[in-house]
């Protein structure tokens, strides 16, 4: 059963490296980017299977990361994120969620995080300029696989990954650059999966950790 699911897991790994040529044509195949997608998709697929299994949840968290790999990886090189990736990761996602027969609830749980990501990126994109228009589709996608329970945590979590980067580059370069510009899109990916693999509310405990520090 596990060298199936391995298997599996390097087929998709397969595709989504040709996926990310046939998508942007800018791009050239090399090594590196081979070298990400694979470890990328195989550890955190079998990191979701491990802890899920196969269940609702995993066939859509599973369906997510291929999409988030391939638009990550394609921002990084490109700066750039195309409509084609974030459409038909909702389009899949709501097939999933349909054919599942989930309760309703459930079902208005996930539209309502769909309707949090955009609404939320959106404006922050327009009133701060901290967010490019191609992030908005990827916090809709992720916090529709998630759920409006979790789609605050997404924009947290994505915006303290992203300090943390901004640091460790003001460390290295010894600087700091105020026109510098970095693909935000890894950042919401890395934040997306390290909540689906630990499902931590992040506010949460923010806030607890404030009240009792006080």
């Amino acid at each position: 059963m596990f060298c199936a699911i391995i298997s599996i897991f390097l087929i998709i790994s397969y595709i989504e490296n040709k996926l990310i040529y046939l998508i942007c044509k800018e791009m050239k195949p090399c090594l590196s980017n081979s070298i990400i997608v694979y470890l990328t998709s195989i550890i955190t697929l079998l990191l979701i299977y491990n802890k899920y299994e196969i269940t609702l949840n995993s066939i859509s968290y599973l369906l997510l990361i291929p999409f988030i790999v391939v638009i990550s990886i394609i921002d990084f090189r490109t700066s750039f994120v195309y409509d084609i990736t974030v459409v038909s990761g909702i389009i899949v996602q709501s097939v999933v969620f349909i054919l599942s027969r989930i309760p309703y609830t459930e079902l208005l749980n996930h539209f309502e995080g769909l309707i949090i990501g955009l609404l939320l990126s959106f404006l922050i994109c327009k009133l701060t300029g901290a967010l490019g228009e191609g992030d908005i589709g990827v916090y809709g996608l992720c916090c529709f696989v998630l759920g409006a329970k979790h789609s605050f945590n997404i924009f947290a979590l994505s915006f303290l990954i992203t300090s943390l980067f901004g640091i460790l580059m003001i460390l290295k370069q010894k600087k700091v650059d105020l026109k510098a510009r970095v693909p935000f899109t890894p950042f919401i990916s890395i934040a997306t999966i390290l909540i689906i693999l630990t499902q931590y509310d992040i506010i949460k405990i923010y806030f607890e950790m404030i009240n009792n520090s006080l």
